[in-house]
Order: structure tokens, then sequence, then C-alpha cells
């Protein structure tokens, strides 16, 4: 009798359950979760605030002095720029301002900081102290390094050195000492090394001495036995002889090579082209040629200025006239003589380039002898200047090592002393509260999901449906006054429980294509308490109030609890389903007619041996087969799915299956194999029923949510009981 317009189980969270996957993250879901558990992650909150503060009033309170040191870019040159350090150092590195950093909280500085003020002898520090008690360098450190915290500054050269302290004098106390400290042991350093560097300085230089006065024996030896004592004064004069030399030879040929050239132009120029003539810079250069030239342009400007005063027939004219002519005439006579004049003087040219070159010839000769000698004696000469140098440079470096070791030079700058606090720095009693209530949140947070992930019940209208992939029929809420009694959601008709079975009708009759289709009705659970025989009756009851009539089935035959909603129609051995399967009472007479108007009864009946003998053959289909055509609605109220296997063989007989559902009761594990058993019985799962919901914890979150408003909200009392 199940119907083919359903799907037995639709696809869902439930396979992905089944089937060990995950499920998708719902945020609505968490914040109401969150919500439900407020009270639990404020008491988490509170105990930790409450724990931090009374913590943090019992810390002592502690004071902070700065001091700020400054590494310069360059140390400072006390006796000049030309004086080298011993021990140089690269002041521009990060890699050596991180060292200053890790120095200052170094034993020596601590050490050295804790005797400056006498803290080594602190009995608050050292309770030993007072009895005689002696301790070690590595303990007073220690001790004193925990007060004390050194930082670089952020893109600067600035240190912090930080001290904290109980006392606000003795935390500034502390800051100066280990600045001081720090700078006193560099001091020493560098006075030590200095030290180290002037012996050892001194014994190089005494070996040094000794090579240079050997070197110096053998360059006396040397001149001695060549007689060399000037042979750097002649190579010099002799070196200055040959440049000149080179030079006069140099100058000779290329007069000589001029006047070569000059004497064959004047050979193919004819005698009286003048003009040809004086071109050529050898003829121009003719002494009695350039007299005559010279005396021509002196009178032409005497005729100049006779033509400005006379005219041509003037006789000072004339005069100068004529005496221009005879200058003319005399110097083409005078080139007509150049060629032999110029003969002359190349002869008298390559005379002296010849004589000339014998004399370089002759220096060239005297010089290769002279380096013969030179050779050795210079190789001997640089020995000495080197060792010389070398002896020169070391006797400045002792002078200036021993001159500046006595001076105390750094390359720190205290810019900011440190001054006692007049609050204390701790305990931070803001921060560490904020700290602490951030904290107690996140484990108050962690708490509640994790118990929420341990939890393995369906405690919410979203999380259901998302879990089963089935709609929500209705959502029943819980009624405190009647727990553990077996009465109907209808003792008062404007309950809530009431207007959830009114909900859960209406969820029903919307099922199948028409009315025939849906008629019969099972409920069932997955395990025992979670209310079926309670919602089936009032459903039945919810049917018959809407004019239908309807007939409710005890099909739980081995807890039967329906004869306790009716004291005075039924006990535990009134006939019943089990007596018509037998078939020791007719179903006419096993059949009681409720208060209720249009609703009857059918009770589970006596106690049968073996009801699963009962319902194996088809008996049981073939009763409500009977019934249906007496009744409108027939509701089946049954066993649990997982409990017992009698549900599964009825669940033939009924159209649809309601799944009544515990919030944060019944397991998912439950809730699934009970889903798996139905569709593999081939049942048709209409939906689920939240049933004893707690509006307050979120069960019916989403639903019923403004509805709530209407129902009433009186308390149950048990003579409200109404009948129809």
């Amino acid at each position: 009798m199940s119907s083919t317009n359903d799907s037995a189980i639709p696809q869902s969270a439930l396979h992905k359950f089944l089937g060990n996957q995950g499920t998708p993250f719902d945020f609505n879901r968490y914040l109401l979760l969150f919500r439900r558990n407020l009270w639990l992650i404020a008491v988490i909150v509170c105990v930790a605030m409450a724990a931090t503060y009374a913590w943090l009033s019992r810390q002592p309170k502690l004071y902070s002095s700065r001091a700020v040191v400054q590494v310069e870019q360059g140390e400072a040159k006390v006796l000049g720029s030309k004086v080298e350090e011993v021990q140089a150092q690269n002041l521009q590195a990060e890699d050596y301002i991180q060292t200053i950093v890790q120095s200052l909280t170094s034993n020596s500085v601590m050490v050295r900081a804790a005797q400056v003020i006498g803290l080594d002898k602190d009995p608050t520090l050292f309770p030993g102290v007072a009895s005689g008690k002696t301790y070690t360098d590595d303990a007073i450190a220690s001790q004193i390094r925990r007060r004390v915290a050194v930082s670089l500054r952020r893109n600067t050269r600035l240190i912090d050195v930080t001290a904290e302290d109980v006392k606000p004098q003795q935390a500034s106390d502390i800051a100066g000492a280990v600045v001081q400290a720090y700078l006193r042991l560099t001091f020493e350093e560098q006075f030590k090394t200095s030290n180290q560097a002037t012996q050892f300085l001194q014994e190089e230089a005494d070996k040094l001495k000794k090579k240079l006065e050997g070197s110096e024996r053998k360059l006396q030896e040397y001149k001695e036995q060549h007689n060399a004592v000037s042979l750097e004064s002649s190579q010099d004069i002799l070196t200055e002889k040959l440049k000149d030399l080179n030079g006069r030879s140099i100058e000779a040929k290329n007069n000589r090579i001029k006047l070569e050239s000059d004497l064959d132009l004047i050979r193919k120029i004819p005698a009286n082209d003048t003009d040809r003539m004086l071109q050529i810079g050898s003829v121009a250069a003719i002494p009695q040629v350039a007299a005559i030239r010279s005396q021509i342009v002196n009178a032409e400007a005497d005729l100049a200025a006779l033509q400005k005063r006379y005219l041509p027939l003037h006789p000072k004219y004339i005069g100068a006239v004529t005496q221009i002519q005879r200058l003319k005439e005399s110097l083409v006579e005078t080139l007509r003589n150049a060629g032999k004049i110029l003969e002359a003087q190349y002869a008298s040219a390559k005379d002296s380039e010849d004589k000339i070159n014998v004399l370089l010839q002759e220096q060239e000769n005297a010089a290769l002898g002279l380096s013969k000698l030179a050779i050795p004696y210079n190789t001997l000469q640089r020995e000495v200047d080197s060792d010389k140098a070398m002896y020169d440079a070391l006797n400045t470096r002792i002078r200036e090592t021993s001159i500046s070791q006595g001076i105390e030079k750094s390359p720190f700058h205290l810019v900011e002393s440190p001054l006692p606090g007049r609050y204390p720095v701790k305990p931070e009693m803001a921060k560490v509260l904020a700290l602490a209530f951030v904290l107690s949140l996140a484990l108050g947070v962690g708490i509640v999901v994790t118990v929420d992930s341990l939890d393995e019940t369906l405690r919410s209208v979203d999380q259901a449906e998302q879990f089963l992939g089935l709609p929500t029929l209705a959502v029943i809420p819980e009624e405190p006054q009647r727990r553990g009694s077996m009465t109907s959601a209808f003792v008062r008709n404007d309950s809530r429980q009431a207007e959830g079975f009114r909900a859960l009708r209406a969820s029903l009759s919307m099922l199948g294509n028409d009315e025939e289709s849906r008629r019969i009705f099972m409920v069932t659970s997955a395990v025992p308490s979670e209310g079926k025989s309670f919602s089936s009756l009032s459903l039945a009851q919810a049917f018959a109030m809407d004019g239908h009539r309807t007939l409710l089935v005890e099909g739980d035959m081995r807890r039967p609890s329906l004869y306790k909603a009716y004291p005075s129609l039924a006990k535990r051995d009134t006939a019943g389903v089990t007596d018509v399967l037998s078939g020791n009472t007719p179903l006419e007479e096993a059949m009681v007619d409720a208060p209720e108007e249009n609703l009857s009864i059918l009770f589970a009946g006596r106690a049968a041996p073996s009801p699963a003998e009962l319902l194996s053959g088809k008996a049981f289909d073939r009763m409500i087969g009977q019934l249906r055509e007496k009744f409108d609605r027939i509701v089946i109220d049954t066993a649990p799915v997982n409990a017992v296997s009698d549900t599964l063989t009825m669940i033939s007989a009924a159209q649809y299956v309601v799944l009544i559902i515990r919030p944060a009761h019944t397991s998912k594990r439950a809730v699934a194999r009970a889903c798996h058993l139905i569709a593999k019985a081939k049942g048709v799962l209409a939906g689920f029923v939240l049933n004893r919901a707690n509006f307050k914890v979120g069960s019916g979150y989403y639903y019923y949510y403004y509805g709530n408003k209407y129902s009433y909200k009186g308390y149950y009392r048990p003579t409200d009981r109404t009948t129809r």
C-alpha cells in the first residue's frame, strides 16, 4: 500500500554521514550554538578575568628607567685622521650594532654594573649575603640580567637600555651602571689591545733595524769596490747629455732635410719669377732677401704717405718711386744668387748633423758602460730604501699607538640619561586583562565548538533537515508540566503543542495527489522515549477535530501505553490488535469509541507471547484494509524501528511513515539506521517531527519563531481537558 509518488529516502547529508563524508559549514547553526551557550562562555570569561585580576594584584609593582646610547657612524679621531686605530671597526655594518646590543647584557657587563652600585651586596637580591654566603659571577649576572632589557630602535642607531626594579631610583641606577660598565670595559679592552700591539710592533722594529743595517753595509762595500760613490750623479749627468744631444741631432736632421727640399724647388723655378721664389721658406729666410723685402715695405709705406700730400710729378714723389724700383731690382739680383746661398747653408747643416751624431754615439757607449755598474747598485739601493721605509713606518706606528693607548675614546654616545620612573610599568593591568579576556573568550568558544562536535544528536530544524534531506512536518514544543504523563496535546486547544499538531495535520493533508493517497499514517521513532505514542494520540485527535473519521491503532504490542491516556476506557489487558490478529476477538468488538468526537481506538490488546509471529503474515495488512473502508484517517502507533522488527513488518500497510525525533536526545547514528531500515522495508517517509523541542535552546529556530506568539503560554491544568 506504499505510494509511488515519493522516494523512500532523498539524497541528503544522511548518505554523506553513512559514507563518513563531511557536511558544509553552517554559519547560522554556529551562531545559534554560541547564543545557546552564551552563559557558559560568560562564566569561563568571568572566571578567567577574576583569576587574572587576583594574580595581577599579588604581583610586585615594577618601575622602569631608560638610558639611550647612540652608535656613531664613525669613530672620533682625537689625534687626527692620519693616526690609524689598532683595531678598526666598521661602524656602518648592521651586525656590528647588533653585536653591541648583545654585548650590553654579557656577564662581564652585568657583574661590573652590580659592583659599581653595590647590588652584589644587596640582601634583597642575594639573601645569603647577610650570612656570609658568596655568589658566583654567573649568579650575580643572571640576577641583574632579569632586570635589564636592551633593544635597537628600528631604522636608527639608537640603543635603549631599560632597567626595571621595585624601587624607581634603583632602576635608574641599574640602567646607568650598565651603560657606564660597558663603556669602561670597552676602553679597557682597547687599552689592552693597544698595549699588545705596541709590544708586537717594537719586536718587529728591532728585527727590521738589524736587516736595514746589513743592507746598508752591502751597498757601501759595492761602492768602494767599483769606485761608484758618485754613480747616481754620473747617471743623472749622462742622462741629461743624451737627452740634449738627441734633441740637437733631430733638429739638425730636420734642418738639413728642409734645405735639401728647398734646393730642389729653386732649380725648377725661373730666376726672374720673384713671387714663386719668395714663397719658398728657406729663400725668404735668407738675410739679404729679408733685409731688401723689409726696405721695400718701408719705401712703399713712405710712398703712400707722399701720395696724400704731393702730385705724381713732385720731386719727392718721383724720388720715392725711383727708390722702390731700385730695391726691387736689387731683390731680383739677390734671388738669382739664392741657389748658391742655400747650397752653402745645406753643406753647413750636413756637417753639423754629422758632428752631433758622433757625439751622441760616444755618449750612448758611455751610458752602456755605466748601466752595467748601476744594475747591482740599484738592486742594493732598493733593498736599503725598502727596509728603511718599513722601519720608519713601524716607528711611526709605535709612536701613534703609544700616544693613543692612554686616550679614552669610544664610538658610543649617551644621548639620554636614565631617570627614576614616576609610575609603575608592570604589571600592565589593562593589557593583561585584555589578553586574558581574548584568550578566555577563545577558550570558551573552543569548548563550545568541541562539545558540539562531539555531540551526535540533532538539535535544530535546520540541522535535521540538512542531515536527513527530509522536510520538517512540525515542531512540538516541550511542556515541562506534562513530562512522564500520557496525555494528549489537546487538553488545551490553545496550547503550543496543540498548535504544533495542527501544523502536522496540515503538512500530512498536503501529501499525495488525492485523498485516497493520504489516509494511512504510521508514526514511529528510532529509539524509545521519543514521544511517538503521545504524537500518535495527538495526531489522531487533530484529524478527528478536523471532521475526519479517525482510528488510532496501537501497533506497539510489546510496551503499550495508550490505555494510560484513557483509564476509564481500557486497561492493559483490554482486547485489541493481538486479539484480532489471533482470531480471538472480532474487529468490530475490539474497536473502542473515544470521548473525542470522530475518534476510535484499537488498543494493542492482551499480551502476546510472540508479536512478531502474529505479524509475519498478511493478517495486519488485511486488517488495515478492512479498517480503511470505515475510516477517513488511520494513525498507527508502532514500536521503535531500531528496537524490534515489528514496525518493519507492519510498514507495508501504511501509505506514509512519520518519524518522531527528540532534539538533543536521539543520536544521528540511530536516526540514520532507522531511515535506512524504513527505506529497506520500502516505506515512504513523509518527513520528521521534532518532539519535545525546547525553544530556549534553539530546537525550533526559524520554525514557530513567530507562531509562538499566538500560542497559549500558560501552564497545563488537568481540569482543562476539552472534548468534542
